[in-house]
């Protein structure tokens, strides 16, 4: 019998933008009121959104958007100047990046899936086979007293 249980844990991105909080010693609170992003975000266990994204790096535009996506690199870049194609180019960098994460979380979902549909099936199949049998089973008469 297939068991599975999905441990579903928080997103890489997620857990660099923490270990950035981390290295500015400041508490997650202050990190909260600073950014606008709600208390609790990058400590829940679902994916991030483009707005939390996008609200990090507006106050903090000195992060390595390569660290950021894929932890390759430092954690903070050369500040470059911002220019509209610059922009435009990192902000489908990251839309590209968070897409195939998702993309990554759906096929895995998919194929998980893909297991409880095998393994209902085969219990359907179990319960079937139980309930045949059981109407195969001869049922015994009760016995009957004579009263003298």
């Amino acid at each position: 019998m297939i068991h599975n249980t999905k441990i579903q844990k928080i997103s890489p991105i997620k857990q660099r933008i923490l270990q950035f909080v981390d290295s500015l010693k400041i508490s997650k609170r202050d990190f909260y009121a600073k950014t606008s992003i709600s208390r609790g975000t990058l400590e829940s266990e679902t994916g991030i959104t483009e707005d939390t994204v996008a609200k990090f790096l507006a106050i903090y535009p000195e992060i390595n958007l390569t660290w950021l996506i894929t932890g390759k690199g430092e954690m903070s870049g050369v500040k470059e100047p911002v220019t509209t194609s610059t922009a435009a180019s990192s902000s489908a960098h990251i839309y590209k990046e968070l897409y195939l994460e998702k993309e990554k979380e759906i096929r895995e979902l998919n194929r998980e899936i893909g297991e409880m549909r095998a393994e209902l099936a085969y219990l359907k199949n179990e319960v079937l086979a139980y309930e045949r049998a059981c109407l195969q089973k001869p049922v015994a008469e009760p016995e009957l007293e004579l009263k003298e």
